[in-house]
């Protein structure tokens, strides 16, 4: 388990479904966690299961908790590349009483703080949209730099987003 100021990640569990559940059908957390909804949501728990349970060549994801171990969110990587010793992550915290109170940057700082220092990786990257000003304050303060744009990249409640490129080198955050 991983312990930073005001969170812990560990790996997810199966008591964990039914939180996840509700999140990942939430219109207002999927919008800031991806800006979707609702293609890529709407999962029954069979297919949760399957998506955020099992190992996958591709990513991990982990159970983000607050102080008192209640699941608060999640945190994980995919496109881990080995050569480059390179991983995209991405982060939601999905109860939204936890929303602007500094959980998602400290689960982030300490979870990348884990890669770079166990997993020896040498560069982290993510995105998001550019409507999504919160999640880009909270990259910030852990140290990721606005890397790149993609104009119109992301459709969101029928406009068009730029897609915002993020990425954070090992000597950057040490």
């Amino acid at each position: 388990m991983l312990k930073g100021k005001k969170t812990l990640i560990r790996p997810l569990e199966e008591e964990d479904i039914d939180r996840l559940y509700e999140w990942v059908n939430d219109q207002e957390v999927n919008l800031w966690a991806s800006g979707s909804w609702p293609l890529s949501t709407l999962l029954n728990r069979e297919l949760l299961r399957d998506r955020y349970l099992q190992e996958s060549a591709d990513g991990q994801r982990f159970a983000v908790l607050n102080e008192k171990n209640v699941l608060i969110g999640t945190i994980g990587f995919r496109d881990f590349n080995i050569p480059a010793r390179s991983a995209s992550l991405f982060i939601s915290i999905g109860d939204k009483n936890f929303w602007g109170k500094g959980y998602g940057t400290d689960a982030l700082i300490t979870f990348v703080r884990f890669l770079f220092s166990q997993w020896n990786l040498h560069r982290l990257s993510l995105d998001t949209w550019d409507g999504n000003t919160r999640a880009i304050k909270a990259y910030e303060k852990a140290g990721f730099q606005v890397e790149g744009r993609q104009r119109e990249a992301r459709y969101i409640l029928g406009k068009y987003h730029d897609a915002i490129l993020m990425g954070l080198l090992k000597k950057d955050f040490e």
